[in-house]
């Protein structure tokens, strides 16, 4: 792969795992939604085909074309503490603790989520939600991914091969170990739950962002 090819795919990935990350730990703010438009707005005009990255981008455009974006996040925000906070048992749990857990009644905080805020640690780095959340939120595992990603364009940029290389590492063992162990449970479960078109677009966005990045780090 060339470098500048690398490049372009460390600048989009940055974006799009900052999107989502802030969306899910924030909620779909109108910032959010105004800068999504700014920069995928043409992908209306783009075939779907059946990759979901491009399917979730083209879902979440059509959510928000044309609508005011105030109201919009008026009501993408009831839906988001719907269906991730409550009131009562949110239908669908934004940590992979109650995806992973092996006990009978999965409980958020188990051993996994000790293992992933080593990561964190090995990294040098304190995630900015780790003293309000689990370590395991969605939002914090995406951050960091968004942190590896956004180091990494910084050391292509420098072309130091050998410190990118362990960047590259990072990432594709936090993937492998954590995100794809649950995230794909977590995307099936917002698909089935969700009645807004735009949390199904940041769903099938999640999970296609992850195959491509898996595919990338292959190539690598």
């Amino acid at each position: 792969m060339e470098i500048e090819e690398l490049k372009q795919i460390f600048i989009t990935q940055r974006e799009l795992y900052g999107f989502l990350s802030k969306t899910i730990t924030l909620g779909p703010k109108k910032e959010l939604l105004e800068r999504f438009q700014s920069i995928y707005g043409e992908s209306l005009n783009e075939e779907e085909g059946d990759d979901n990255l491009v399917k979730g981008i083209i879902t979440i455009q059509k959510a928000l074309d044309g609508k005011d974006l105030a109201s919009c996040e008026v009501v993408l925000n009831r839906e988001y503490t719907r269906l991730f906070i409550g009131p009562g048992k949110a239908p669908v749990s934004p940590y992979a603790s109650i995806y992973l857990s092996k006990e009978p009644k999965p409980k958020l905080m188990d051993e996994s989520t000790i293992e992933v805020r080593k990561h964190y640690l090995e990294s040098n780095i304190v995630m900015s939600n780790m003293s309000s959340v689990p370590d395991d939120f969605l939002g914090a595992e995406l951050e960091y991914i968004n942190y590896l990603t956004t180091r990494a364009l910084e050391l292509n940029e420098t072309v130091d091969a050998d410190e990118l290389r362990i960047l590259i590492q990072m990432q594709s063992s936090f993937m492998h170990e954590y995100m794809i162990t649950w995230i794909p449970k977590f995307v099936q479960c917002l698909l089935e739950l969700t009645t807004e078109d735009f949390f199904k677009g940041f769903a099938l966005l999640l999970i296609g962002l992850i195959d491509t990045h898996m595919l990338a780090l292959e190539e690598v």
